[in-house]
């Protein structure tokens, strides 16, 4: 072999290693790729897997729901000045109005209008979307032969501070608490309650087919009401809510508590 043959035969000889050894890493990569099919489930695969696995992160716990609040048994009446839950004028037909909760001081409709729009007789003032039914209701009951007239309509809480002191001097202050409400206690001054002079057998079988509700029943009160039983003390909630009231065998109040929080 000649020198230059020689040299050919190293030359060719030190490129077999590394071709060798490549050879080995391209293997060995082939067989961690098809070794978990192979393998299965086996500890093996596991093995494998673990190595080239892509670490994960833990899911976010899905927060447990917060439980809605139940509404209690209706309170027992007491005296107190909680603000109203609905309190807004447009929240009429909602508020619930007893000797704890209250309206402000300057809660006052601004769509007050005279009873005598509705063909009546009598003085006050009443929120104007009453109007209607308040005249349906006169005038059915004038066909029934019921003369209606209407003493008191809307009053101010300063209104009622005036009303209740008056009592108060008259009949002592117990009882003017059983039979007048507080200023800002007052469904009077929602601008939706009237106290009628006349016609109470008729009103009671019929006003409510007309929108309105006795609020302070023989039945129910002071227990149920807070104050004692007034016969001519209604109050407008519309024909459906007055009809829902009146079939439901309750007093306002408790109707109130149930369905207008």
């Amino acid at each position: 072999m000649t020198r230059h043959a020689y040299s050919r035969y190293r030359r060719r000889r030190d490129l077999r290693l590394p071709i060798f050894f490549a050879a080995l890493v391209v293997v060995a990569l082939a067989w961690v790729v098809i070794s978990p099919g192979i393998l299965g489930n086996q500890g093996g695969a596991n093995s494998v897997a673990a190595i080239v696995a892509t670490p994960t992160s833990s899911p976010t716990p899905t927060p447990s729901p917060t439980p809605s609040p139940t509404l209690g048994p209706l309170p027992a009446c007491s005296v107190g000045d909680v603000p109203a839950i609905h309190a807004l004028p447009s929240d009429w037909a909602r508020t619930l109005l007893d000797t704890t909760y209250m309206l402000d001081a300057s809660y006052q409709p601004s769509d007050l209008v005279p009873v005598s729009q509705a063909g009546i007789r009598g003085t006050g003032s009443v929120r104007s979307f009453v109007i209607d039914d308040l005249k349906a209701l006169n005038d059915a009951a004038k066909k029934a032969g019921t003369s209606l007239v209407v003493n008191s309509a809307y009053r101010s809480y300063a209104d009622q501070a005036i009303t209740l002191g008056q009592l108060q001097k008259s009949q002592g202050a117990d009882v003017a608490l059983l039979t007048a409400a507080r200023p800002g206690h007052s469904e009077h001054q929602l601008g939706t309650a009237i106290d009628f002079g006349s016609g109470a057998p008729w009103l009671v079988e019929h006003a409510w087919e007309y929108g309105f509700v006795l609020s302070y029943p023989a039945v129910g009160s002071p227990g149920l009401t807070c104050y004692t039983a007034e016969g001519w003390h209604y109050r407008y909630f519309g024909r459906p809510t007055a009809a829902a009231i009146h079939n439901s065998g309750m007093t306002e109040r408790e109707w109130l508590w149930v369905n207008g929080h």
